[in-house]
C-alpha cells in the first residue's frame, strides 16, 4: 500500500511539471516520496489500534458486538495528567440488529523522548493494569463475601502492555455525570468524606485479603514492590527529591519570615530521599495496599441537582504500594486541600476514615488491630511524608493549564534544563499565582506546630 501511494505521488508530481510538452522527471519531489513511504512517528494516538478497540468492545458489550467505526477524541487539559496521556475512543457498533454507540477512556504511554520518563511510564502501566485486572477483582470478591459494596473505581476492559506501547481501556464515567473537582479550589469536607470512606474500604479489603492467604501479596504480585526509587534509580531519585526540597526552601526564603523553615529545609534536602523511603516502609500492623497517588486529579465525583457530591470514583493506581495507610491519608491531605479546610476538619476526616475501615473489617470477620487514637498517632508519624509530597505536588496542582511545563519534547540532554526551568516557574508563581503561597505556607505552619520542622 505504501509503495502504491508513493508511485501515485511521483506520477502526480510528474504530471504537474510538464515543460514545453516534456515530462520533467528530474523535478520529482523526493522528499514527498520519503514522507509517504516512511513509517509514521510514534505518538500516543497511533498506539491505539483497531484490534485494541475490538477487544475492549467485546469485553464491554459481548462477543456479538460488531465494530463499525471508532475515533480518538481528546478531552483532557494540559496539567491533568503527567505519567500518561488520557484520551477517549468513541465507538459505533452493531448488536442485536441495531447500530449503537459507546465510549472508553484510554490511558496511553506519552511517548516522550526523556528516557527517565519512559522507564517510569512502563513501570506505572504495569502497576495500574495489575491493580485493575488482578487486585481490584480480588478485593471486590472479598468485600462481596462480607456483604459490602465493591470499591468505587472504573471498570478496566483491556490492557496492552508491550513496552513503550502501553494502553489501558477503562469505562467512560462522563456519561454518568462524573467529573474532576477543580483542583485550584482545594477540596472541601463534603468531597473529602466520600474519598475517605472509599480509602477506608480499599485499605480494609487489602487487609482481609492478606489475612486469607499465606502468600504475601507483594510477593505474588511483584509489581506492587516497584516504587519511585526502583523505577528511576537511586541517583536520579535522590537528585529529584533534593531539588524539590531546595526549591521549597528558596520559596520560603523569598516570602520571608520563615527562617526556621528555610534553615531546616536546607539541612533536610540532602537526606530527603532516605527519609522518604523510610516513611513508606511497611510498619505492621499498619500495613495495607495503598492507593499511592490519592489526590484531586485522580478522583472523580458525581453531583445531585443542587451541586452536592453524592458519589465518587478512585482512579490511577499507578504508584500503589504496600505501606502504612497514613501515607495515603497524608498524601491526600497535603496535596488536595487549602490549609483551613484540612486543619479544621482533621479530626472529622480521620474519624470518617477509621469508621469505614473498622466497619469493613468487622463485616469480614476481623477486628481492627489499632484504635482510632493509634491511627491519629500513626497519621502524625507520617506527617513528614505529607510534607514531602506537598512540596512536590502543590506547585503542580495550582499551575494553570497554559503554564504547565511541556515534557513531550525534552530529551535526556535537557534534564538539567528541565530542573532549572521547574524551579524558575515555581519562583515566578510566587508573584503571578495567588494560590501557591497560602497553600505552601499552611503546610509549613502545620509542620512547625506538629514539631516536624523543629
Amino acid at each position: 500500500m505504501c509503495d502504491k501511494q508513493a508511485e501515485k505521488a511521483v506520477n502526480g508530481r510528474q504530471a504537474e511539471n510538464t515543460v514545453n510538452g516534456r515530462q520533467a522527471e528530474e523535478a520529482v519531489d523526493v522528499k514527498q516520496v520519503k514522507e509517504v513511504t516512511e513509517a509514521p512517528q510514534k505518538t500516543y494516538r497511533n498506539l491505539i489500534t483497531e484490534s485494541h478497540v475490538k477487544q475492549a468492545l467485546k469485553a464491554q458489550q459481548g462477543s456479538s458486538a460488531q465494530l463499525l467505526s471508532w475515533t480518538v477524541t481528546d478531552f483532557t487539559n494540559k496539567g491533568d495528567n503527567y505519567a500518561c496521556v488520557v484520551t477517549s475512543v468513541d465507538v459505533c457498533y452493531h448488536k442485536e440488529g441495531n447500530d449503537r454507540k459507546t465510549s472508553f477512556v484510554v490511558k496511553c504511554n506519552p511517548c516522550r523522548a526523556l528516557s527517565i520518563f519512559n522507564e517510569f511510564s512502563t513501570a506505572v502501566f504495569q502497576k495500574e493494569a495489575g491493580y485493575y485486572l488482578e487486585l481490584l477483582p480480588l478485593f471486590n470478591a472479598q468485600l462481596s463475601r462480607g456483604g459490602c459494596e465493591p470499591i468505587r473505581a472504573p471498570h478496566c476492559y483491556f490492557a496492552h502492555l508491550t513496552e513503550q506501547e502501553e494502553v489501558i481501556f477503562l469505562g467512560d464515567l462522563r456519561p454518568e455525570g462524573f467529573k474532576m473537582f477543580d483542583r485550584m479550589k482545594g477540596m472541601d469536607k463534603a468531597h473529602a468524606v466520600l474519598v475517605l470512606k472509599e480509602l477506608g474500604k480499599l485499605h480494609a479489603a487489602s487487609i482481609l485479603c492478606q489475612k486469607e492467604t499465606s502468600v504475601v501479596l507483594e510477593e505474588k504480585y511483584t509489581y506492587i514492590k516497584k516504587d519511585f526509587q526502583s523505577i528511576i534509580g537511586d541517583v536520579d531519585f535522590k537528585k529529584m527529591l533534593t531539588s524539590e526540597v531546595e526549591n521549597s526552601a528558596e520559596i520560603a526564603e523569598r516570602i520571608g519570615g520563615y527562617k526556621k523553615v528555610v534553615d531546616w529545609l536546607k539541612d533536610f534536602a540532602p537526606s530527603s530521599s532516605d527519609v522518604f523511603l523510610e516513611q513508606i516502609k511497611k510498619s505492621p500492623p499498619f500495613d495495607v495496599l495503598c492507593h499511592g497517588d490519592c489526590w484531586n486529579n485522580n478522583i472523580l465525583f458525581k453531583y445531585d441537582e443542587t451541586g452536592v457530591p453524592v458519589d465518587v470514583r478512585l482512579l490511577d493506581f499507578q504508584i500503589s504500594r504496600k505501606a502504612s495507610p497514613a501515607t495515603d491519608l497524608n498524601y491526600f491531605m497535603y496535596t488536595s486541600f487549602n490549609g483551613p479546610e484540612r486543619k479544621d476538619n482533621l479530626e472529622t476526616f480521620l474519624n470518617v476514615y477509621y469508621e469505614s475501615l473498622r466497619e469493613v473489617l468487622e463485616a469480614g470477620g476481623t477486628k481492627a488491630e489499632k484504635t482510632s487514637q493509634e491511627l491519629r498517632e500513626e497519621y502524625h508519624k507520617k506527617n513528614l511524608f505529607g510534607l514531602i509530597m506537598g512540596m512536590m505536588v502543590v506547585p503542580i496542582v495550582v499551575t494553570q493549564a497554559g503554564e504547565v511545563m511541556d515534557l513531550d519534547d525534552i530529551t535526556d540532554g535537557d534534564y538539567e534544563t528541565l530542573v532549572k526551568e521547574h524551579r524558575e516557574r515555581m519562583l515566578k508563581q510566587l508573584d503571578s499565582n495567588p494560590l501557591l503561597r497560602p497553600r505552601l505556607l499552611s503546610i509549613f505552619d502545620e509542620m512547625l506546630e506538629y514539631g516536624v520542622i523543629s
